[in-house]
């Protein structure tokens, strides 16, 4: 009986683009999420999604296992989980991190652990994972400690896609200026490492499966890499300063 109100209840949140609880608690507790916020402990499975009230912007979980938040009439996506896992779900989890999981596998996540915290998509797009004070822990603009494999940094670009990586302590951060060069800033303004990159604007950077960090001009072109050789390697922006790539418990490259 279980078994088949819990059926009963996901078929509602699939029709509906609405977010299912994840938990123990009995099937009848659970509920569709409200149609702009994921609460604690809400999942997105493949082609459900939450949207703004305003009706413009969606984020939905494709059938892959990547969310990406499109707007209504524009073409491409403004943020995406970088994912690539079909049959992945996207958690919010009860710790405040914003996680996608595959069976019982935790393998991406984003923000800072504040418990009770919840994503909300307002009217502005600019997806955020909310405290229980109201403060936003983390927007669609950040990356915060960890660059997790196909996740991307981007340079300012006309479609709003600039998306900056910050120690947790947001001490450090590292960032594409519009030339390309890809920096990293202690305080906003100390410049302590950077690419050197030049006249290539609205580029973007990600690690790729491989464990290579590469960065990107407009044409999709490599401008500069550094390869790890080592699957599943993920760049770190540490609370002192440290720009490194790391494998597991192995750092692989100190940048600075």
């Amino acid at each position: 009986m279980v078994r088949r109100l819990l059926a009963g209840v996901l078929a509602v949140g699939t029709l509906l683009g609405g977010a299912v609880l994840v938990g123990s608690e009995p099937a009848e507790a659970r509920t569709v999420a409200v149609s702009d916020t994921l609460l604690p402990g809400q999942k997105l499975m493949a082609g459900q999604y939450i949207r703004s009230r305003s009706g413009v912007f969606t984020l939905i979980m494709d059938t892959r296992g990547e969310a990406k938040l499109y707007q209504r009439g524009v073409s491409w996506r403004l943020w995406s989980s970088g994912t690539w896992r079909a049959g992945s779900v996207l958690v919010m989890g009860t710790d405040g991190t914003l996680q996608m999981i595959y069976g019982r596998t935790k393998f991406w996540s984003m923000s800072i652990k504040s418990a009770g915290a919840k994503l909300v998509l307002p009217d502005t797009g600019n997806l955020a994972i909310y405290n229980t004070r109201g403060k936003a822990n983390w927007n669609r603009h950040m990356v915060i400690g960890t660059l997790m494999p196909q996740s991307q940094l981007h340079a300012p670009d006309p479609a709003g896609r600039e998306v900056i990586m910050y120690s947790v302590n947001r001490i450090y951060t590292l960032k594409f200026l519009t030339t390309g060069n890809l920096v990293l800033f202690k305080n906003g303004t100390t410049v302590l490492w950077s690419t050197g990159k030049k006249n290539a604007p609205e580029s973007y950077g990600s690690v790729g499966p491989d464990g290579t960090f590469y960065t990107f001009n407009n044409f999709g072109d490599i401008s500069w890499m550094y390869e790890t050789r080592r699957a599943g390697s993920v760049l770190q922006l540490t609370d002192d300063g440290h720009l490194r790539m790391v494998n597991g418990r192995t750092v692989v490259k100190t940048f600075v």
